[in-house]
């Protein structure tokens, strides 16, 4: 989605040629150059770990034949190549010995994720990407699986070889100069001039007011939402990481509490992701199907009125990631005046205030250990204490609410977008720093 509304915002500047890789149907928007490569018979969601490593390979392979292709029209001292992901983008080293400038957009950490999801965060990430370098050292990167290969080498290429980083937040930030700062040994403040922490804020659709109202009345009456009844909401791809099963615990231990809403109702929204999607989203429906009282619905992928109506029926947005790069519907639900109730992640420092809403510390459980399944630590105990508390004042929650939107409408996407743009090209203008010998 920040590539998309990147490109609808970059397109059509003067002077400027802007011209998108992409392996999707269609075009980011109107008037744009689109260039497909890399089409795929099969859906990305449907592609398991090693169809997607696949996948990153053939199209990172197709944009640097695009370039070669192209140097006459796309001279190297002229253009900037900004990756919008890491893993699926080509090599920032075969970019930059190219004489491309090279600036990353860091969505995800990916060792960081790695770490979390499939290690259990038992090991800083730090020790995983030295022992990395100390296999590459010898010469045996080419031995590592495929899947690992797309983890360390793409981004320990995107930073040794990138002009700019550009990172949601600045723990994000603080935990790449931890796990790299040994690239850099004898340069003198490598990274001043290679980190921008640039948090994304959010954006608005233009939709018409009756029409909102009118999907936000045909929801109440679908799901039968009364008066009384208590709405949550969740906003996120179906993936590992995004702590939905967390949340659904917590439910069942806050049905069990005498203080429980009588009516409550959560609407898991959003479609599966990328990689193990389908069974992350059966245990995630299994988790669900096991609340006694509380309902829950999965209303899948909602189109901008949609969402906005979905915003409006609900009273609290929850966003119970056990990893999150920033949040982009966190912002979301601030601009739509929704309190919000997250964890500890690494955009909630950037993003919320006590004012308009509770974080729920998921971090410094005994042996380190993260459990995005539930099945371990008291994280989904502190969720439901935390519900239990925000949802026994409506009133709070009303005001929190108001606070939100006020909040909300500060984050501005348009003045981010405005300043990679210019950060971008501002290079074309620079000399080059020394990179890290590889």
């Amino acid at each position: 989605m920040v590539g998309l509304q990147l490109a609808r915002r970059w397109a059509g500047r003067e002077g400027v040629q802007l011209i998108v890789l992409g392996s999707g149907p269609h075009p980011p928007c109107k008037d744009i150059e689109y260039v497909r490569l890399a089409p795929q018979k099969e859906e990305l969601v449907r592609l398991s770990e090693l169809g997607y490593a696949r996948f990153c390979d053939e199209f990172a392979e197709a944009s640097i034949e695009f370039l070669e292709k192209n140097l006459a029209r796309l001279p190297p001292g002229q253009s900037c190549v900004v990756l919008n992901d890491i893993s699926e983008g080509p090599d920032a080293g075969r970019l930059a010995a190219a004489g491309y400038p090279v600036v990353s957009i860091w969505h995800v950490d990916v060792v960081d994720f790695f770490n979390k999801m499939y290690l259990h965060g038992l090991v800083a990430p730090r020790r995983w990407t030295r022992a990395y370098d100390r296999v590459a050292a010898l010469g045996l990167s080419g031995t590592v699986p495929r899947v690992l290969r797309l983890v360390f080498e793409k981004q320990r290429q995107a930073v040794a070889h990138s002009r700019l980083l550009v990172l949601p937040s600045s723990q994000m930030a603080e935990t790449v100069r931890d796990c790299y700062g040994h690239l850099f040994r004898g340069m003198v403040d490598p990274w001043s001039s290679r980190l921008m922490v640039l948090p994304w804020g959010g954006w608005s659709e233009q939709i018409a007011e009756d029409e909102v109202e009118r999907q936000a009345a045909g929801i109440r009456q679908h799901h039968r939402i009364g008066p009384d009844t208590r709405v949550l909401m969740t906003l996120s791809r179906l993936s590992p990481g995004k702590g939905h099963p967390l949340l659904l615990k917590a439910l069942q231990l806050l049905e069990r509490r005498p203080d429980r809403p009588k009516d409550l109702c959560l609407f898991l929204c959003g479609e599966p992701a990328f990689m193990r999607s389908g069974a992350y989203t059966r245990e995630v429906r299994a988790a669900a199907e096991r609340l006694k009282s509380f309902r829950v619905f999965f209303p899948g992928y909602l189109c901008p009125a949609k969402k906005q109506a979905f915003f409006r029926v609900s009273e609290l947005f929850v966003s119970p990631s056990v990893h999150e790069s920033y949040g982009l519907s966190i912002v979301e639900a601030l601009r739509a005046g929704l309190p919000v109730l997250a964890s500890d992640h690494s955009g909630a420092d950037e993003i919320l205030s006590p004012q308009f809403s509770r974080v729920v510390p998921y971090n410094g459980q005994a042996g380190g250990w993260l459990s995005f399944s539930g099945r371990r630590g008291d994280i989904p105990k502190r969720l439901a204490e935390s519900l239990a508390s925000m949802l026994a004042d409506p009133a709070r929650l009303r005001e929190m609410g108001r606070a939100a939107k006020a909040a909300g409408e500060r984050m501005s996407f348009d003045d981010a977008a405005r300043r990679l743009q210019n950060a971008a090209l501002g290079l074309l203008s620079r000399q080059p720093e020394p990179s890290p010998a590889r």
